[in-house]
């Protein structure tokens, strides 16, 4: 049976489909280490970076800057699970789209390995003129 604290510790995303009008794409990037995390108190966070990330100077630029938010995604915030739905009520993200907003998925686990999996609000969100459905499987790295 899944529960709030079977989910808790660290997982490594292992795979990441979405499916836009039948045509699914895999979104998975093998040059990003993505990492999510579920706590005792209700509370998740992910983030998503490249290897290559590249030190600040000492003037930290704009360019820099720019340079960097294109190799680490973050965000949080609270989630709840009943049943197999689990929902994200994202407080913070590098993405302000997501922010305030709260987003359902069906959870299975197997293991130690996760599978989170529904419809996608790409169009609540602003990134698309249809919804998605998307897929993504991890890993249990720590508990």
């Amino acid at each position: 049976m899944l529960t709030k604290e079977n989910l808790i510790g660290r997982w490594q995303l292992i795979v990441a489909e979405m499916t836009i009008a039948d045509k699914m794409t895999d979104s998975f990037d093998p040059n990003r280490e993505m990492i999510k995390h579920f706590t005792e108190s209700g509370h998740f966070y992910f983030y998503s970076k490249t290897a290559d990330r590249v030190p600040f100077s000492a003037s930290v630029t704009d360019e820099e800057r720019l340079a960097a938010s294109k190799t680490l995604d973050t965000g949080g915030g609270r989630f709840t699970l009943e049943g197999e739905t689990y929902t994200e009520w994202v407080e913070f993200c590098s993405y302000p789209n997501y922010e305030g907003k709260a987003i359902s998925f069906s959870l299975s686990l197997d293991g130690d390995t996760l599978t989170q999996q529904g419809p996608y609000p790409l169009r609540m969100l602003g990134f698309a003129e249809q919804d998605g459905y998307v897929k993504e499987v991890y890993k249990r790295i720590e508990k």
